[in-house]
């Protein structure tokens, strides 16, 4: 599972999710401009530090784009909340084994350290009005650890 898999579970396993959003399903690379559609667009992986093993602390960033109600200021609290509980709730997430980094035709193990989260907002209309929704968006900085004496 790589690093994009993971966080694509994670966030449809947010036990909240259904308060926000219909379904579970999450859109890769792109979000419907419909109300309570949501995608997670990867932004970039990036080396943080490597060891002298050659093991490497990375971190893949990413965007979570959501097209929520926004017809009533309880509809837009309501998604200015849902954004907040899930910013901590992914910061609090565990360190996790799971992950593998395909390198050529290598297959490296890699491990989950942590996730952390800035910029959750409005983004703009998604119509002439305010009753086609709203688009927020989330960004998501998750760091894991590649394993490895062999790069």
């Amino acid at each position: 599972m790589t690093i994009i898999d993971f966080m694509k579970e994670k966030l449809t396993a947010y036990p909240k999710i259904s308060e926000f959003l219909a379904g579970n399903d999450i859109h890769i690379d792109f979000t419907e401009p419909d109300p309570v559609n949501y995608g997670l667009s990867s932004t970039g992986d990036s080396l943080i530090k490597e060891n002298i093993r050659g093991g490497q602390t990375r971190q893949h960033n990413f965007v979570m784009y959501a097209v929520g109600q926004s017809y009533t200021d309880y509809n837009r609290l309501a998604n200015s909340n849902f954004l907040l509980e899930l910013a901590y709730w992914l910061e609090r997430l565990p360190e996790e084994d799971g992950i593998t980094v395909n390198i050529g035709d290598q297959e490296v193990p890699a491990r989950f350290l942590k996730a952390t989260t800035a910029n959750a907002m409005s983004m703009g209309l998604m119509g002439d009005t305010i009753d086609k929704g709203v688009m927020y968006q989330i960004q998501i900085y998750a760091r894991y650890f590649v394993e490895s004496e062999e790069f």
